[in-house]
């Protein structure tokens, strides 16, 4: 049970050029690639998908190869502390904004990498600067999400 991240090289309004050779490296360093039908990430060794603490994960990026701004999403995420090492890590590289269409905050900018500039919304957002900060932003959205799914199912 998760809810949905998204990744943007957000300027403002506009999506602007993302860092496509730092993604292709980070990806390289641990040996994935991305599907070019399904955009899942997968092991380049055995073609098995990405996990994290042993669970598949949804995690998609657009082809590497297209000329449009790369940009991807995570349908479902658990924000283990490896899913989110590797989201913020991955975004970092490739100064890809992180969305969060829940709820508040719905940007966030990973400190060093992110300008004041850069936040559509700046009322909306957040600056992070490890992992940690991401899981604790977005971890009171997904226990409020996770108290809602409980109710919704009647349990």
């Amino acid at each position: 049970m998760g809810f949905s991240l998204s990744f943007y090289p957000i300027d403002g309004d506009d999506l602007r050029a993302d860092d496509r050779a730092q993604i292709m490296a980070f990806l390289d360093a641990r040996g994935l690639t991305v599907d070019p039908e399904t955009h899942g990430l997968y092991r380049v060794t055995d073609g098995v998908a990405l996990a994290f603490d042993g669970a598949w994960t949804d995690l998609e990026l657009d082809p590497l190869d297209q000329p449009e701004p790369l940009t991807g999403s995570l349908p479902h995420a658990t924000l283990t502390e490896a899913e989110c090492t590797f989201v913020f890590e991955l975004c970092a590289a490739g100064g890809l904004m992180i969305v969060n269409p829940q709820g508040q905050p719905m940007y966030l900018g990973i400190r060093g990498v992110h300008t004041p500039e850069m936040f559509p919304d700046p009322d909306d957002a957040v600056w992070i600067d490890s992992p940690a900060a991401l899981a604790s932003t977005l971890g009171g959205s997904f226990g409020d999400f996770q108290d809602y799914l409980g109710r919704v199912r009647g349990r």
